[in-house]
């Protein structure tokens, strides 16, 4: 009983080492341990920031003063009225030249012509641009995964192939040697098989190597140890697009690069708005108090000479006109930055619909290789199993029998890279439609 308890936990453990991986499952990880990834959370923030000063327009802007002054000369009476003064017990003294003022003055902003929502708007967008940027840049790690991951598959059904026709030789082997010890064949026929072995055994070294690497470089881009025995799930098969005529029907275009240049075209549209804001009128509300010597009675100021509490509120319209002299030129500019990235957008969907078309030839071109690979193989293995009979018989030669042997298992081999070759092609436009 304890013996049956310690197998099962054995075989327990060796399933859970032995981990499986899908395509989905890598492409998910690799997005996730890929650095650039990081960024999302700073643009974020930033993109907050920058929202959260521009919604700061709005607030009352206050301002602190103080200012001390001398001047050459000061507002007086004229001296037939200080003598008149004098006359009446009224002592004229004037203003001092040297001046105080502690002054604190709020703004607030009414109207601004639209440009606070113009910067918020420019703020968006700008995060907007980033953040379609990163997610152009992490979706090319769609494709490097394709790569390696069917790479893997492609060398580990090489390694299985390769285990078969071992096997193949070793039973011929077998074959060859009880000919050799029953006359029918000569020793040497035994070391053609044994050479063609050790041939076959290089062959699998050389294939382990290059699945390594490739299993070394995918652990790298998932963050994850992939381990010697870890098996990789076959990618399910996809709708695959349809060609008619020369360009491609299908679904929407939804690559990241699409929505990049939406991005980089609606930060165009808040810049022009921002352009167009700047020439318009500011309208806003102020209040100043300020204490000082003098005040705002000079008359008072100049009898008492003291210093006094005051305040003045109003409404201030400002019109920059400046704004008038590059307003053209500046949107002049935006408009041709516009026509650039129309351009781009334009390049990249015919090369994108060039790039749909080689693929789907292609996929169409594996599938017409597929459909005559069942038939081959059924063929090389009739041909094989007679030749093995007749070098049973002694009519064919062993360089014969492995010709044959061989054959066979190109075949097998053949159909299992065409079906990887046709899959990796679907994928891949699956990768260039983002369908």
């Amino acid at each position: 009983m304890k013996r049956l308890i310690w197998i099962t936990v054995f075989a327990a453990g060796c399933l859970y080492l032995r981990a499986q991986h899908t395509l989905d499952e890598c492409q998910t990880l690799a997005r996730e341990n890929y650095p650039l990834i990081k960024r999302y959370g700073l643009i974020n923030k930033s993109t907050e920031y920058s929202f959260a000063n521009a919604a700061k327009a709005y607030l009352p802007q206050v301002s602190l003063a103080i200012q001390a002054t001398y001047q050459s000369d000061v507002a007086a009476f004229p001296e037939q009225m200080t003598d008149m003064y004098k006359q009446l017990g009224i002592d004229m003294k004037g203003l001092n030249k040297d001046q105080y003022k502690v002054a604190l003055e709020v703004n607030q902003t009414v109207w601004d012509g639209g440009l606070t929502r113009a910067q918020k708007d420019i703020s968006i967008e700008e995060g907007h641009v980033s953040t379609r940027a990163v997610e152009t840049e992490l979706y090319t790690l769609r494709e490097r995964i394709n790569r390696l991951y069917f790479g893997i598959l492609i060398l580990n059904e090489q390694l299985r192939q390769n285990d078969l026709l071992r096997e193949l030789l070793q039973s011929n082997y077998q074959t060859v040697d009880a000919c050799v010890k029953n006359g029918v064949a000569l020793p040497g026929d035994l070391n053609v098989i044994k050479a063609e072995q050790l041939s076959v055994s290089q062959q699998r070294v050389n294939i382990e190597s290059s699945a390594e690497a490739y299993r070394r470089m995918l652990s790298v881009m998932i963050g994850k140890v992939i381990g010697d025995t870890d098996t990789f799930e076959k990618p399910a098969v996809l709708n695959t697009l349809s060609v008619a005529g020369s360009g491609v029907q299908g679904g929407e275009n939804s690559r990241p690069e699409l929505q990049l240049f939406e991005a980089q075209a609606a930060r165009f549209d808040a810049q022009k708005r921002m352009i167009k804001a700047s020439t318009l009128p500011r309208l806003g509300v102020f209040a100043q108090g300020f204490y000082g010597n003098p005040g705002l009675n000079l008359f008072k100021d100049m009898t008492e000479n003291k210093w006094s509490w005051n305040y003045i509120a109003g409404l201030r319209l400002q019109w920059n006109f400046g704004a008038f002299y590059t307003k053209k030129g500046d949107l002049q500019k935006l408009s041709i930055a516009q026509q650039q990235i129309d351009n781009q957008r334009e390049i990249f969907l015919f090369n994108n619909s060039l790039q749909q078309i080689q693929q789907q030839h292609a996929i169409e071109k594996m599938q017409k290789i597929m459909a005559d690979d069942l038939e081959i193989i059924k063929l090389r293995t009739a041909i094989r199993k007679a030749s093995e009979a007749k070098f049973s018989n002694g009519t064919i030669t062993v360089n014969e029998l492995l010709r044959d042997i061989t054959a066979e298992s190109q075949a097998m081999l053949g159909k299992s890279l065409h079906e990887f070759e046709w899959l990796k092609n679907i994928y891949e436009l699956k990768y260039t439609t983002n369908d």
